[in-house]
């Protein structure tokens, strides 16, 4: 994605920490026709804006904020949606905001492309390892610590739970803050990622593998999810993505059981580059549900990138 950067006579001094270094702009866009699971087809378009800004101190401290204008604030407190702040250095990254989880810090995901609806990632089968992030009363907002050593990475998580008051309609249930880690490494063109994730009443572990073999990359992940309301949730899901020249295609598949109920579904998607950050992007998922129906979604478009 291209980036435009602003002027450096927009800069802007930070009082007793050092001076701006810049402040970068990104955007994309998409148009075109998606249908859900009734079938029917509709004009589909969205526009995304994000911006970083970052600054160094003095002795080479690192810091800065990301925004998301684009970000859902269902999941995040309205204060904290698609934000972030960070500071990083000699001893690693710490990031408070919208950001990810430990457990997803760790694994890898198996959608590649990509579709302006994504439907070959929406389908019942498909996960996306946010884990616990969010999870009951915790809103999103996430303290990440990570650091790299050589071909290892470490990250820890903690998000804090909210302090909301339950109705008689529907109680406040406590599940606690949550607490995560998550570990990768690899050799050659191979990757692993183990991570884990527990609140209250609710832990989850996961491992995941990808590799790159020339044209093709891939990925296999797995995770189990046990919780006090006795239905635990274990997942598999397996990708794969082949490119040549400005053609890239996705094909995964997932399964999904909880407590003996089984989901399963499989995504396809295929782009082409055009230039200049102008994509054609084609997207079907289908899902299997425990219920023995079944869900087809697809989309067709243009997806552009500034």
């Amino acid at each position: 994605m291209k980036k435009a950067l602003l002027a450096s006579t927009a800069l802007v001094a930070m009082s007793g920490a050092g001076f701006a270094q810049g402040v970068t702009l990104s955007g994309s866009a998409e148009m075109g026709i998606a249908a859900g699971a009734d079938g029917n087809a509709m004009f589909h378009q969205d526009v995304d804006v994000s911006f970083k800004m970052e600054a160094m101190t003095d002795a080479g401290l690192t810091f800065g904020t990301a925004v998301d204008l684009d970000e859902n604030a269902g999941g995040v407190g309205a204060d904290d949606a698609g934000v972030a702040a960070y500071v990083k250095g000699p001893f690693g990254n710490i990031t408070l905001g919208d950001t990810d989880g430990a457990f997803d810090w760790a694994m890898a995901e198996v959608g590649g492309a990509g579709s302006i609806a994504d439907n070959h990632t929406a389908h019942k089968g498909y996960n996306g390892n946010n884990g616990l992030d969010g999870h009951g009363n915790n809103d999103g907002q996430i303290l990440r610590y990570d650091n790299s050593f050589g071909g290892l990475g470490v990250a820890l998580s903690y998000e804090q739970e909210d302090d909301v008051a339950g109705t008689d309609a529907k109680p406040h249930v406590a599940n606690g803050d949550i607490i995560g880690a998550g570990v990768t490494g690899g050799f050659g063109d191979v990757s692993l990622g183990v991570g884990f994730q527990t609140h209250d009443s609710a832990n989850i572990a996961g491992a995941s593998i990808s590799a790159t073999f020339g044209d093709i990359s891939g990925g296999l992940n797995y995770s189990r999810l046990s919780n006090d309301a006795g239905a635990d949730v274990t997942h598999i899901g397996v990708g794969a993505t082949y490119t040549t020249g400005g053609t890239t295609v996705n094909v995964n598949f997932g399964q999904k059981d909880t407590g003996g109920m089984e989901d399963s579904g499989f995504g396809v998607a295929a782009q082409y580059d055009l230039g200049g950050g102008a994509k054609i992007q084609f997207g079907y998922g289908n899902s299997q549900n425990a219920d023995d129906t079944t869900d087809d979604t697809w989309s067709l478009g243009l997806a552009m990138g500034f």
